[in-house]
């Protein structure tokens, strides 16, 4: 028997649910009780649909995206395949690997502005891991779906098995800021207005020495070159109905998200002073919004690896190249002084993640050479305790922020710098 097609949220059937839900059948009915309006995000439905099906990806190639319109817009879903088949090799990953299978991910809004400004998959994947946003702070390793072969554990080994080399894995590109009232969530109604999302594969599927642009390490790609593929999906909140009726009488629903105009956006900034080590004032150029994660990856001189780390090293030593102590400044006062043992430390506890990995994709366990700045915005040292007071740092076209002071290691060559900004409309509606 044929499926019949959805007529709503709770309906059996495929298509996506409507952007628009007055399910209820006494909508229209007038009322003589008015309480207080229901929150938007009670009132609305949280839904999913599939933007695109992108299949058989070939290495360097850039697809656009033009998402549908659906109400308010959440954030996206990635489901990405890596498949490998008759291999015969004994395949190795990169650090990065598998999620520098994505060099480069944008999303704009309609007027081509970035939302989320060029970013690579590693730095998404950091993104997932360690920001607190909707959909964010899980690590994606964790995922029941996720895989990849050779595992991390096992990858300095490797795996000659026939389908070595490959991986599944769901990234999240972040949008909305906070999820309990759906604040940052995108206004996406217009049809001839669309978001554009733009995915770059990596430049090449074979093995080389670079740790950010092969995803194989050097003589240990597999057999054949693998299939690529990434599903998108979206998720969305519906147009809830104007008013809910029940036989005590009708209630006026939100009709938008709190705070709509709110915008959360991911910067991306290189900073090259620390290249050759020594003590840089870098100061950072994304400014004007508050900030609530700024998260730091320092790359070496040698094949972009990342800092590696050496467990059991005198104190504040792990890192040989990584500052003993980080120095953030915010308009001349120092904001933060941060030692390696003790970030490491706080980030262990307050993301639940334990010891260090060189490589991508170990479950449960913090990235090696990657700082998550999570302090501008929890509170506590376990991420279930922040609550509605979240400390944030406002900034404006004229604020400082720097790093001084700081001594890096001969072998440094650059700073990744992602930060997640908030562009609210107005204080109240972020501090809600």
């Amino acid at each position: 028997m044929a499926t019949p097609s959805s007529s709503g949220i709770g309906a059996p059937g495929t298509a996506p649910a409507p952007a628009n839900l007055s399910r209820s059948p006494m909508a229209s009915t007038p009322s003589q009780q008015q309480a207080q309006a229901i929150p938007f995000t009670r009132g609305s439905t949280l839904a999913t649909m599939k933007d695109a099906t992108l299949s058989s990806l070939a290495a360097g190639s850039t697809t656009q995206v033009q998402l549908q319109t659906n109400a308010f817009l959440e954030s996206l879903i990635l489901d990405v395949s890596v498949v490998t088949a008759s291999n015969s090799a004994t395949v190795k990953w990169q650090n990065d690997a598998p999620f520098n299978i994505i060099a480069q991910i944008k999303l704009d809004d309609p007027a081509g502005q970035s939302i989320v400004a060029p970013i690579t998959g590693f730095q998404l994947y950091t993104l997932n891991k360690y920001l607190l946003d909707t959909d964010m702070n899980f690590d994606p390793a964790r995922d029941a779906g996720f895989s990849m072969l050779p595992t991390a554990a096992n990858n300095s080994s490797g795996s000659s098995a026939g389908t070595a080399g490959s991986a599944y894995f769901r990234l999240v590109v972040p949008v909305e800021h906070r999820r309990r009232d759906a604040l940052g969530a995108l206004n996406n109604s217009a049809a001839n207005q669309r978001y554009l999302l733009t995915i770059t594969t990596a430049a090449s599927y074979a093995a080389g020495a670079d740790t950010a642009n092969n995803v194989y390490l050097t003589s240990s790609g597999p057999t054949t070159a693998p299939t690529v593929s990434i599903n998108i999906y979206q998720q969305y909140w519906t147009a809830p109905p104007a008013v809910i009726t029940t036989s005590s009488g009708s209630t006026q629903v939100q009709a938008t998200p709190t705070g709509l105009g709110t915008v959360a956006f991911v910067r991306y900034e290189r900073h090259n002073e620390v290249s050759g080590g020594g003590q840089p004032q870098i100061q950072l150029n994304n400014v004007g919004d508050y900030i609530s994660n700024i998260v730091w990856t320092l790359r070496l001189a040698t094949n972009n690896a990342r800092d590696a780390y050496t467990a059991g090293s005198a104190a504040n030593s792990g890192y040989a190249n990584w500052p003993a102590e980080f120095d953030f400044w915010e308009n001349d006062f120092q904001v933060h002084a941060l030692s390696q043992d003790d970030w490491i430390r706080w980030m262990s506890r307050f993301y639940n993640l334990t010891s260090l990995s060189a490589q991508a994709g170990n479950p449960g366990t913090l990235d090696a050479g990657v700082f998550a700045q999570y302090q501008l915005s929890g509170l506590f040292d376990d991420n279930v305790n922040f609550g509605p007071a979240n400390q944030y740092l406002p900034t404006d076209a004229t604020t400082k922020l720097q790093v001084r002071g700081s001594t890096f290691g001969s072998s440094s060559s650059y700073l990744e710098v992602v930060t997640r900004m908030i562009r609210p409309v107005s204080g109240a509606a972020l501090f809600a």
